[in-house]
This record gives C-alpha cells, structure tokens and sequence, in this order.
C-alpha cells in the first residue's frame, strides 16, 4: 500500500538540531526523505538511524534544487515539509489520518512559529504529492504559486489544519553563519526579484546581524519605498515599516514620523505600536506611551494568526506590563509601577528583573511624597 504521509526536509551540518524534528515526527508520519548537501558531522548517520531514506545532491548554492529533490523521491499521497530545525508538535495520529483520507483539499496551511515565543501564523506546509507542485527560487523557495494554481484550475480548496503545529528553534543563539550564508543568496535572489518587499526586509536583517546598520537601513528603506509603492497595503510591507523603524530607534534616530506613517497604512501592526509606545515613553509623552502599551495588553491574540505575520508573544504580556510600570514608575505612581511589575512577574516568574523592580517600586512606594 502506498504511504499516506512522508516528511520531506534537506540537511547539511545539522547534528545538534535533528535528532529532535525526527523525533517529533516519530509516529506521525509514514516516511521521512532527507537530501543530505555535503555535511561533513553526523546528520546522515543520525538520518539513517532514525529510519530515514537518506539521499546525496551537492550543494549547488540554491534551496530549490534540493527540496525538489525530497519531493521526487517521496512517495507518500500527501508531503509534509519540514526542517531539521524545526519540531512537530505531537499530534493524533488517528485523526490526522482521517482528516487527509478525506480531504477535499490539494494542500493545508497549518499553524507555524517561526521564533521561540512567537505568535504563530500560517504556512503552507501539508499538501499532495503531485509533481506539479515543485519549489523555485534560490532562497525563500516558494511553492505556493504551483499551489494556488492547481487550487484554481481545479476548484480544490486550500484550507487550515490547526491540529498540526511546527515549531521553529533555529533562531537561538549565535546566527553569524546562517547571515553569511544567506547573504550571497539574498543577493542573487534580488538580482532576479529587485521588487520582492520580504528579502530586501531579510537582507535588512541580514546586514544588521553581520554588524553593518548602514547597509541594514538602506536595504530597509528599499522594502519601504517598494511597499509605498504598493496601492493597497501588504503583509510583506507592515514587517518592512516595523523592521526600519526597530533599526533606526535602537541607533537613537528620530522614528517619529516613519511610525506614524507605518501606523497609518497598518493601523494594528503591533510592532509598530510597540516602537511607538517606547518612542513616546523615551520622549516623556507618558500618557500617549501608556496608551500603547495598554493596547498591546487588550489585543486578542487568538485573532492574529495570519499568512507570513509573526509577533514576539511577549509583547502583549510581561514585557507590556513592564513597559507600563516604567510609565507608572517615572511619573511617581509607584503603587501602580509595583502592580505592573507583579503582573509581568507572575507571566514570566523565571525573570528576575520583575520581581527586583517590583521590590524597587514598592519600596518607593512606601516612602514619604517628596
């Protein structure tokens, strides 16, 4: 009988990481397929050992190639791709199964986190194996264009599959190699895209993670002006405005007016009104900063998820709360800085930053009114 799920994923160097994405896929699914581009640690032996069919292709300097390759040799009815720094959250089994043997759909778009403490959104990451579905493009590898037409031409749908979660862990610590090996690929992939909004915001990041804030902004301001452009406002662009402004306030700059006229087009891009919230903290505007924050505290999460949008979780919890008891804290309303504090304490006990402010705000808090 044909396998019903395989896992498809290329690895190169990737000991530390994928004992757990095989792990987690333990049970879940019928077949793993892994395209090894020239590690020189123990990812194939670990492959292997995990039952894996394990497959060669020399990296050639693109992501495509390969992930085409695991496609090809995949043989389940349905391919879930995945990284080898990235975990399945468990999953039924059972269900999952009942689900895709009766599935209308040519491909799911399931729930993705793209950092630890992320929000999630969605991604397309379950669907038919079908050779016409293959990936493009030399980084950030797309498949959803092949996706989307075959939904069209044959009126199948493309829905949500909320029961299936992947983590990615891959942005922890020290991303000095990952930047390096990205750069070229971004580079080139612009030469052949210069209007893609998302890789000139990750050449941005790029940039500013090897250490050059001058190239950083300029890439930046390119995502901007591309998104200015744009009649109707994009996914792509929001991050784009929140990247430029987070840059340019950590250097010092004046952001004023670059977050005003990202809120304007993008009026819930809660990256936005974080920056704006310290901007106005930093700037003595306490009751607008408050305002920011308390709306960060009032968002509903559960309503974000979305195609390709993340945000630090963190943001509209412990760290809001903080930045509220700063207000409080600075404006002498020491009795409400302790209450901030102690709510940001209690959502993240293991910090212990909260419970010295609270301890700090309190003790102001007990003294005489100067």
């Amino acid at each position: 009988m044909r396998p019903q799920l395989s896992a498809a994923m290329i690895v190169r160097d990737e000991e530390s990481f994928l004992p757990g994405c095989l792990d987690s896929l333990d049970g879940v699914v019928d077949e793993i397929v892994v395209v090894d581009t020239g590690s020189t640690d123990a990812s194939v032996a670990i492959a292997e050992a995990h039952g894996a069919r394990v497959l060669h292709h020399p990296w050639e300097g693109d992501f495509a190639t390969p992930r085409n390759v695991a496609l090809e040799h995949a043989t389940g009815a349905w391919i879930l791709y995945i990284d080898a720094d990235e975990r399945l959250r468990p999953v039924d089994r059972d269900l999952l199964s009942r689900r895709l043997e009766d599935a209308e759909e040519i491909a799911f778009a399931v729930v993705f986190h793209p950092f630890v403490h992320s929000t999630p959104f969605y991604e397309y990451r379950l669907w038919r194996n079908d050779p016409r579905i293959r990936f493009r493009g030399v980084i950030h590898e797309k498949h959803t264009a092949a996706i989307e037409e075959i939904s069209r031409a044959e009126e199948r749908p493309v829905t949500r599959c909320h029961s299936v979660v992947i983590d990615h862990v891959g942005y922890e610590g020290d991303q000095t190699a990952k930047h390096r090996r990205n750069l070229p690929l971004l580079q080139a992939q612009l030469g052949a895209e210069p209007d893609n909004i998302f890789n000139w915001t990750h050449l941005g990041r790029v940039w500013a993670g090897l250490g050059e804030p001058e190239k950083a902004d300029e890439a930046l301001e390119r995502a901007v002006a591309l998104e200015r452009a744009r009649p109707l406002p994009t996914d792509r662009g929001q991050a784009a405005f929140a990247e430029l402004a987070r840059l340019r306030d950590a250097a010092g700059g004046d952001v004023a007016g670059l977050v005003a006229e990202g809120l304007a087009r993008f009026p819930e891009n809660w990256l936005l009104i974080w920056v704006k919230g310290h901007v106005d903290l930093d700037a003595g505007r306490y009751e607008e900063a408050a305002e920011c924050f308390r709306r960060l505290l009032a968002a509903d999460t559960e309503a974000l998820p979305a195609i390709g949008v993340a945000y630090e979780s963190r943001m509209f919890g412990s760290w809001a709360h903080a930045s509220l008891g700063l207000v409080h804290f600075r404006t002498g309303r020491f009795a409400e800085a302790a209450a901030a504090y102690a709510a940001a304490e209690r959502l993240e006990p293991d910090n212990a930053e909260w419970a010295v402010k609270r301890r700090l705000a309190e003790a102001r808090a007990g003294q005489p009114d100067p």
